[in-house]
């Protein structure tokens, strides 16, 4: 994430440090996460049932640490006590395991040439992070967080494919104005050049917390319905393949200007015989898709 000091100023005073700072107390104690993990299934629990689900012995000494939780992360209903939304939250950053050992890394070829000298790419898992770049050349196509369990619950065939799957999902989201981290409202745009290794780059800002995610306008591509539709034509399902095999998601090269004002860029995508060209505004918004055959 990227962004401007005086942004990230005001965006914090935004927030209750205060309150933020008492409400992650709460949690900084090993009984009150017993108790958050034992609702983790998102059942509803008497308090009985409850105390004996978080290995509690003294039900006063239960009691204590259950009130500390009531309204930030538990609520109590009619028959009992369930998680609200920040205390599923929180549980799943304790079961994802971000706070433990990071796991071996992984390495393996990808089925995807690189942009800039046309090497199999290679795709790595080390340190919580997934990049995909290039071994020859030492392009990097893409990074990003993926979090310990999704290594140590997975093979490194299914690892990567299910951080791909994350990927469409959380750019899909931004590029329909919704942050996949906070869920506040994100804006996208075209840029002309900038520091992320793109000629026109579409990136996304969230106006809450201030998260900046910048992609190949390709990528942002990958769900629209008339995109969708010619790769469906040429046997092709967006959802069965890890987006860095599909070129027009990693690189920009042929992606051209058609028009300053307003501001519009094109993206060809070839499949077989055919090309669509697909007409983005500055907002990253499609306004016109064209197919045809080559010649």
């Amino acid at each position: 994430m990227t962004e401007d000091a005086t942004d990230e100023g005001e965006r914090a005073a935004d927030v209750d440090v205060a309150r933020a700072a008492s409400a992650m107390g709460s949690l900084a104690d090993e009984d009150r996460l017993a108790i958050l993990l034992a609702l983790r299934n998102w059942e509803t629990l008497t308090f009985v049932e409850l105390q004996r689900a978080a290995g509690f012995a003294d039900s006063g000494r239960f009691n204590y640490h259950l009130d500390r939780l009531l309204g930030r992360f538990v609520r109590k209903v009619e028959d009992g006590y369930e998680l609200r939304a920040a205390g599923a939250k929180a549980v799943d950053i304790v079961t994802d395991e971000r706070f433990g050992e990071s796991p071996p890394p992984v390495e393996r070829a990808v089925d995807a040439d690189c942009p800039t000298c046309g090497a199999t790419l290679r795709a790595t898992y080390a340190e919580e992070n997934v990049e995909v770049g290039c071994p020859d050349c030492s392009t990097l196509v893409h990074y990003g967080y993926f979090p310990p369990r999704a290594r140590t619950s997975r093979d490194p065939e299914e690892l990567f494919d299910a951080y791909a799957k994350g990927v469409w999902r959380d750019f899909t989201l931004a590029d329909e104005g919704v942050c996949p981290y906070c869920s506040g409202r994100m804006e996208t745009r075209v840029e002309r050049g900038s520091d992320h290794h793109l000629q026109y780059p579409a990136v996304s800002d969230c106006h809450d917390c201030g998260a900046e995610v910048a992609t190949a306008i390709g990528l942002r591509l990958l769900a629209d319905p008339a995109v969708v539709s010619f790769l469906h034509d040429h046997r092709i399902a967006v959802d069965d393949r890890p987006f860095w095999t599909f070129d027009f998601c990693l690189d920009d090269g042929d992606v051209a200007v058609v028009s300053e004002d307003p501001f519009r860029v094109a993206v060809p995508i070839e499949q077989g015989d055919e090309t669509l060209r697909v007409t983005v505004d500055a907002a990253g918004d499609v306004v016109e898709t064209v197919r045809r055959r080559r010649r």
